[in-house]
């Protein structure tokens, strides 16, 4: 699961498909499903990786989850929103390498075993699995990586996850139409895929495990057309079998040849759409659906987190690594020094903040994540100190500053604005809250307006390498913000190029100590992700980075 709250500037939903189109019904893809056999035992002896115990299960159940609004698209580089990603994560595709348990990294998945690294770091040789199939039938080669990975250059396609393979030699040529295919990129036969990188990339085994670089069926795509992105041909654990936009639902079987043989366990997923969120709580207690897609928001935790038995019955906290902070905007004279900047963090009564958030946020003074896989953290979190912060005002010969402060309507900013406006006006700092639709927010951000605004990212690259080359360097896509330090940049291009993850987090730590001592935005709250799902879903998974693992759990009656 992924998401600053705006979109990248790249980021363009794919044309209008299937929207408003009635129900398609889809055959032929792959044969039908074998047989149910209700309530026998799963007689599976190889897992895909991932979270979980599966001891115990059982074949059985139809599972129903629910999201607020329809996907953006299946196409996985194209989707993006939590609906599209869980679907492109953990149903349709299957990506050559998958994150294994509930926090480690990367191990093989669509591929046959872990890819061999020349001595420079630059040279990744990685062997596909022969009996990974598309959902079509056909055998899946090195050369549809080639294909799926040049496609995402394609400028008029526009996927927002074009960049992220910009590290393959020629990949940003082609993308800016100075060559037809990319340089570095070479299927050395059927099951053999080579990428020669420009410089080494310690972030580059991640983004194997990420579902823009699963492998597509170029035939499809082509048969399809813009159809592809609401009844795509994956390699996943199931298959889309039905799509009904004015139905608001979607349909996925198991997928009969998926590699992983005798999974999933369930016999049919749906999707339902278009529910907004106190509905979706009163459905899910009231036993019509079995999975929240979102999970709990901070309007509705509440009301399932107040009530133990309520919060046993349906409540399951997952661990992610996200984080939550307010970006401040360089362009206004005075927040440009640090000592405003650094007077704003100390102004913020954390605790009393994430009170609010009803376990969805735990208070944090860092940009990072309270958890990181091997990282040792240097740097000191704010806390709240306001005598500090009212020194540090003063110091800047600031005396009563007037900040503007947008905000959209996605939970928690709108309540949390309110106490963050009592919070600094308590040290001198008026805040005028600036209301707006989500979209009309997620503009006027991205065009730089506004003095301050919230900002999240939930981390899916396994390192917060991604987090500050995101949002925190001076040539950041996220960094609307305009914060620029030096220090911070050339930090995160030597962790970029760093062999180890524990040589990268070393750099990392240093660069996090940076951002903390210049108040590089206010840091507010390492985030928590509180699934919600019904009693009788059985070994229920998730991973902050993907969504539901449909494919281990299943329903008692």
């Amino acid at each position: 699961m992924t998401g600053p709250h705006h979109k990248p500037t790249r980021r363009q939903a794919l044309g209008a498909g299937a929207a408003g189109a009635a129900a398609v019904l889809l055959s032929g893809c792959g044969g039908d499903p074998p047989p149910a056999r209700p309530g026998a035992p799963a007689d599976v002896t190889r897992w895909a990786p991932g979270p979980g115990d599966p001891a115990g299960a059982r074949r059985d159940g139809k599972v129903i989850t629910v999201w607020s609004n329809e996907a953006q698209s299946y196409d996985p580089a194209v989707g993006w929103d939590l609906h599209s990603w869980e679907a492109i994560s953990t149903v349709l595709y299957a990506p050559l390498y998958q994150y294994a348990g509930q926090y480690d990294g990367p191990v093989p998945n669509a591929a046959a075993a872990m890819p061999q690294i020349s001595a420079d770091g630059r040279v990744y040789t990685i062997p596909v699995r022969p009996d990974v199939r598309f959902h079509n039938g056909r055998p899946v080669t090195a050369q549809d990586y080639v294909y799926t990975w040049t496609r995402l250059m394609d400028p008029e396609l526009a996927s927002w996850a074009s960049s992220f393979l910009f590290g393959i030699e020629g990949a940003e040529a082609v993308y800016e139409q100075k060559a037809k295919s990319i340089r570095g990129l070479r299927a050395l036969d059927p099951h053999t895929l080579r990428v020669r990188l420009t410089e080494p990339d310690v972030l580059f085994s991640a983004l194997l495990c990420m579902p823009y670089t699963a492998a597509l069926p170029g035939e499809e795509i082509r048969r399809l057309g813009a159809e592809f992105g609401r009844t795509p041909v994956g390699n996943g654990p199931m298959r889309i079998t039905r799509y009904d936009s004015k139905g608001r639902r979607a349909v996925f079987e198991p997928f009969d040849q998926y590699f992983w043989r005798g999974t999933p366990l369930i016999d049919t997923l749906e999707y339902r759409w278009g529910i907004d969120y106190p509905l979706q709580t009163l459905q899910l207690s009231g036993g019509r659906v079995d999975v929240l897609g979102e999970g709990l928001v901070a309007s509705q935790a509440a009301r399932f987190t107040a009530d133990a038995s309520s919060r046993e019955r349906f409540v399951q906290p997952i661990p992610v690594r996200g984080t939550q902070w307010l970006s401040v905007n360089q362009k206004r004279k005075e927040l440009r020094d640090p000592r405003v900047r650094q007077a704003l963090n100390w102004a913020v009564d954390r605790e009393q903040l994430m009170r609010l958030n009803f376990g969805l946020s735990d208070p944090w003074g860092c940009p990072f994540p309270k958890s990181l896989d091997r990282y040792r953290r240097t740097a000191k979190p704010y806390t709240h100190d306001p005598d500090r912060a009212r020194a540090l005002l003063k110091e800047a010969g600031v005396h009563r500053l007037r900040l503007d402060f947008l905000h959209g309507t996605q939970d928690p900013w709108p309540l949390l604005g309110q106490v963050l406006q009592q919070q600094f006006d308590a040290v001198g700092v008026e805040i005028e809250l600036n209301a707006m639709s989500q979209s009309a927010f997620e503009l006027a951000t991205s065009k730089g307006e506004g003095d301050l605004y919230g900002s999240h990212l939930y981390i899916t690259l396994n390192s917060a390498l991604e987090l500050v080359s995101s949002n925190f360097t001076s040539s950041a896509p996220y960094n609307y913000a305009g914060y620029r330090n030096a220090r911070v940049d050339a930090l995160t291009v030597k962790a970029r190029k760093a062999r180890t993850a524990e040589a990268a987090n070393s750099l990392l730590a240093e660069a996090e100590d940076e951002l903390v001592r210049d108040a590089a935005g206010v840091f507010v709250g390492s985030m928590n992700f509180l699934a919600a799902r019904a009693p009788q879903i059985r070994n229920y998974q998730m991973r902050g980075e993907t969504g539901t693992y449909y494919d281990r759990l299943w329903v008692k009656r």
